[in-house]
């Protein structure tokens, strides 16, 4: 306000006599706060529905590598600040108990094959054993039935050779004592044939559930061993993208907890912009929204694409603050932009439409 303050004065020191000046001199401070908001009224008409510039710092994308179980690091191939190209070997690590758990599914697999093979092998000599009894006793019931049938027509022709039993002709087979002997040996020999088959159905239908159980172990065996082999395939770390290593973790020979971060990874240029809008602004930002983004000092803007907002207000970071001690807040707004740019990791840029 000084500077009004002395356009006033000199204005008047000029034009005291004029009464009109006196009077605009009188009330210098009221008229000077009236023409200030009249100047933001219109600012603020001239632009409404405007995005203004704010400020966000460049980032990389970046990735840890850690492992789900407890491991131990063999040898570690790269360093802070490595550039690393795809096919390159990072780190080589070691997991004993996944070493044990391979070992014992590989024994159970060969025990299950085995057990299936022995329990068909077991199947087929049981059968093999009911046929070879079935063929004893058929020949057996066989040869009996065909003596008393030749016996019978013996009997038969001496009986009707002899007048006195010319009588027994009209008699039927089931009141011959050798007629119901030999088909009763007939009916054992036809029962002994449904039995026999019967306990081999029994046996091949048995054979074919154990066949489909063991099978079924196999496979869950084969499954876990395989999808534990890719995790041992997983614990030498090849380079699938070119990297920058950003920090290294650990030591060769040290023994790493569930989840620890081994080894950080980024990439050499940045990727994307995490900006800070102010919180009485953020509902003027949409996802899919296209912005510039270029550095502080000026230069050719970079065009990026909005991929991310915030749910809740946060705390601005401290170099993004004109007043340390005041904090400053905002909703965060996640800026992709490509690979090709000016930009140095960690760099502060503004963000305009």
């Amino acid at each position: 306000m000084s500077k009004l303050e002395d356009l006033f004065d000199n204005f008047w020191n000029t034009h005291k006599s004029n009464a009109g000046v006196a009077y605009v001199y009188t009330h210098k401070l009221i008229i000077a706060w009236i023409l200030c908001i009249i100047i933001a009224g219109i600012l603020g008409f001239m632009y409404q529905g405007k995005i203004a510039t704010f400020q966000g710092v460049a980032e990389a994308t970046e990735t840890t590598i850690s492992l789900p179980s407890p491991t131990e690091v063999v040898k570690i191939h790269v360093m802070p600040g490595q550039s690393i190209q795809p096919g390159d070997t990072i780190v080589e690590l070691n997991r004993p108990d996944l070493t044990l758990r391979i070992a014992e599914l590989t024994r159970e697999l060969d025990a299950s094959e085995g057990r299936s093979n022995l329990s068909a092998a077991d199947i087929d000599q049981k059968v093999a054993a009911v046929k070879a009894d079935l063929a004893t006793k058929t020949l057996t019931l066989k040869s009996e039935i065909n003596r008393l049938e030749s016996e019978y027509r013996k009997n038969k022709e001496i009986a009707s050779k002899l007048k006195s039993l010319q009588g027994s002709s009209a008699k039927s087979d089931g009141n011959d004592g050798m007629a119901m002997q030999i088909k009763n040996l007939k009916n054992e020999l036809a029962v002994a044939n449904a039995n026999a088959n019967e306990q081999i159905k029994l046996l091949r239908s048995s054979n074919r559930l154990q066949k489909d159980a063991g099978k079924s172990e196999v496979e869950n065996l084969k499954k876990e061993l395989e999808e534990l082999q890719k995790q041992q395939e997983e614990l030498v770390q090849i380079a699938k993208e070119s990297w920058v290593v950003g920090s290294v973790n650990v030591h060769d020979g040290e023994k790493v907890s569930s989840f620890a971060p081994i080894i950080t990874l980024t990439h050499k240029s940045p990727t994307l912009v995490r900006g800070y809008i102010h919180e009485k602004m953020y509902q003027r930002m949409d996802i899919g929204e296209t912005v510039k983004v270029k550095t502080l000092s000026g230069g050719k803007p970079v065009k990026g694409k909005v991929i991310g907002l915030s749910s809740r207000i946060v705390e601005f970071p401290l170099r993004m603050r004109k007043l340390p001690e005041m904090p400053i807040y905002g909703r965060e707004v996640i800026i992709t932009i490509p690979a090709e740019n000016p930009f140095l990791l960690g760099e502060m840029v503004t963000i305009s439409e």
